[in-house]
């Protein structure tokens, strides 16, 4: 099943005509003007055709040199479904305008195509990053406001795979004197006396307003951090920010080398900095220093693309090949270009393809061994069933279906053919989002309310009343993979929980659990507060400036001391005179966690931190609050493989 569902569009790659471009059937036999679908004029946002220098005037003469790339006017999508859009962005087309800029934009023909296809009011297009005007490749657009937050904040957090290609001046080999590498321009770090062929350079971007940005050298930076105000760190959009990128060269000749970069950063212009300051410039990129352009074009290209699907938590892994010129420039020939095919994500096979019910002849299918610990307590949701039921089935919660639910798929990375065992599984809404992806799900939950819920939602899987402690009193068979979200900081002994999973997992099983962040959001142990800076003031106690803006924090009052609180889950509702939701919620340390896996015979192998998705109200300090809760994560997941 592809990512986005049973409905997506094709995923083969495929050129797609906007509304009014050249090649358009849709507006055959209509009068319009050159570059528009309608009227005399250009269509909004585009411009005139690229190369028309307006009536009577003709195309801008050549000057001798290699003519700059001109892109096209249709949109090569490499792929597409209801939540996204993934374009191959040509060399010289700007990724989107600046505010009044009427220049032709991939971002407009973007619009118009979504705005074509859905034919409605109102629909949307997003922009989640950006390429250089000058530069070619892998853009994805969002075509939802949760696709678009759940991306920007896989960008931000550095989840996403980037791999570009480049062609370089000089020839990098193991013969080659070391060019300056090192944290930042001018550094006096040792480097070393011969160059490799791979690498990795770091230094600190600064944008700057006017000019090509640079890096800042370590005595800048210190001097800038001794004078940071005092109430937190600095966030202003020109402050030196850390960039990373890591280079392996593929092939070197004719006085170029092409290489292969990745990304761990993406500041504005981080490759071109880099690669400038390592000594060997992109060619046709003489803002950054270039002296050689032999494509008319920088040779700067983003070759691949990997995320995580926002809706399926699917990954996708997509591809698009370098110019061949990239390669001729060096030398070699280009590779051979494989039939065009649908991107399928790149996830690891089932470790069994087995049927719903285990063989009988199959070892594995023993009943696990007992556990030597007695439940503590009843910590049951039952008695709250049918509020935790409408709260997620009536879109009240979020949380759940904007970070909790993608982060779990993400986590799980879930196949055709395994079978998941959901631990505290409430009323399937996991489930039935696996069973779409062609997964064989067993769930238990100690609520008989809530698995009634799960039976009559998702009759397709297999539900059991049972406590998350005692495994062995269910004879589950073997599964591929187990996990449980957002219950173990309700269940009063962990250790029992974790045995019974190893029991039931075969080897290389992964488990995967999502808590309240143990360390931010401790019920009880932490809360929001403001840090209100003084006006400074002078020798005369009168004011010498502005104050500066508040700063919100995240307060912490205990961690390392396990411990238990009652929570209201409505506390809005029951302000205003509703009865109180309440349940037991208990904490502990991740080191707790950590040893009770490790003794359970599991190893970490991913941990992630999610924050919140919401967006404050309009006022004075909701920009504040907005980037307070993007910093401050509010969930924590994990994912734990059985040795």
């Amino acid at each position: 099943m592809s990512p986005g569902g049973p409905h997506d569009a094709p995923l083969t790659p495929r050129r797609v005509t906007p509304p009014g471009a050249a090649g358009d059937s849709r507006n055959q036999g209509r009068p319009r003007a050159a570059g528009g679908p309608r009227g005399s004029g250009p269509p909004r946002g585009q411009g005139r055709p690229f190369g028309d220098r307006g009536p009577g005037r003709g195309p801008k003469p050549a000057r001798g040199k290699p003519r700059r790339a001109e892109p096209p006017r249709d949109l090569d999508i490499v792929h597409e479904d209801e939540h996204l859009l993934v374009v191959d962005k040509p060399a010289g087309l700007l990724t989107s305008n600046m505010p009044g800029e009427k220049r032709p934009a991939l971002f407009d023909m973007v619009k118009f195509y979504v705005r074509d296809q859905k034919r409605q009011r109102g629909t949307k297009a997003w922009i989640v990053h950006r390429l250089d005007k000058e530069a070619s490749g892998l853009l994805v657009f969002a075509k939802s406001e949760r696709a678009f937050r759940w991306l920007k904040e896989d960008f931000r957090s550095r989840r996403v795979h980037r791999l570009y290609l480049a062609v370089v001046q000089g020839e990098i080999g193991a013969s080659e004197p070391a060019a300056p590498i090192g944290l930042a321009a001018g550094s006096t770090e040792p480097r070393p006396s011969r160059q490799k062929p791979g690498g990795t350079i770091q230094s600190f971007i600064q944008d700057e307003e006017f000019g090509a940005a640079g890096s800042v050298e370590l005595g800048q930076l210190a001097r800038a951090e001794r004078f940071a105000p005092r109430h937190g760190p600095a966030v202003g959009p020109n402050e030196p920010k850390l960039a990373i990128t890591h280079y392996r060269v593929l092939e070197s000749g004719h006085g170029r080398s092409l290489l292969q970069l990745r990304l761990e950063t993406g500041r504005k212009n981080q490759i071109r900095i880099h690669m400038k300051e390592f000594g060997h410039p992109i060619v046709g990129d003489p803002r950054y220093g270039a002296t050689d352009d032999p494509l008319g074009r920088m040779a700067l290209h983003a070759a691949e693309l990997g995320f995580t699907h926002p809706a399926t938590g699917q990954s996708l892994r997509l591809s698009s090949p370098a110019p061949a010129g990239f390669y001729k420039c060096v030398g070699v020939e280009p590779p051979k270009r494989p039939a065009p095919a649908s991107p399928h994500p790149v996830v690891p096979a089932p470790i069994e393809p087995a049927p719903n019910e285990p063989r009988a002849d199959d070892p594995r299918s023993a009943t696990p061994p007992a556990t030597d610990a007695t439940p503590a307590a009843e910590t049951s949701w039952d008695h709250v069933a049918a509020w935790y039921d409408a709260l997620l089935h009536e879109d009240r919660s979020d949380h759940f279906a904007n970070v909790i639910l993608p982060g779990t798929l993400r986590l799980l990375n879930p196949v055709a053919g395994m079978r998941v065992l959901d631990v505290a599984c409430g009323q399937g809404m996991l489930a039935k989002r696996l069973v779409g992806l062609g997964v064989s799900v067993t769930g238990i939950d100690a609520s008989p309310r809530l698995i009634d819920a799960a039976r009559a939602r998702v009759p397709e899987c297999r539900f059991e009343v049972a406590d998350a402690r005692d495994l062995s009193a269910l004879n589950l068979g073997p599964h591929d993979a187990a996990t449980c979200v957002m219950a173990l900081m309700n269940i009063d002994t962990i250790e029992p929980v974790f045995r019974g999973l190893a029991a039931v997992l075969v080897p290389g099983g992964r488990f995967v659990a999502v808590v309240l962040h143990p360390a931010f959001r401790a019920p009880g142990q932490t809360s929001w507060a403001w840090d209100e800076p003084r006006t400074p003031r002078n020798s005369k106690g009168a004011p010498a400036g502005r104050a500066p803006k508040p700063r919100q924090f995240r307060r912490v009052d205990g961690y390392l001391s396990p411990g238990q609180s009652p929570i209201v889950m409505n506390p809005g509702r029951a302000a205003h005179g509703n009865e109180a939701v309440t349940t037991m919620t208990f904490h502990r340390p991740l080191q707790a966690y950590i040893k009770a896996l490790a003794d359970a015979g599991f190893v970490i192998e991913a941990l992630e931190e999610w924050p919140s998705m919401r967006r404050s109200q309009p006022g004075p300090r909701a920009a504040e609050e907005d980037r307070a809760r993007r910093e401050i994560p509010l969930f924590l997941g994990l994912r734990a493989v059985k040795r």
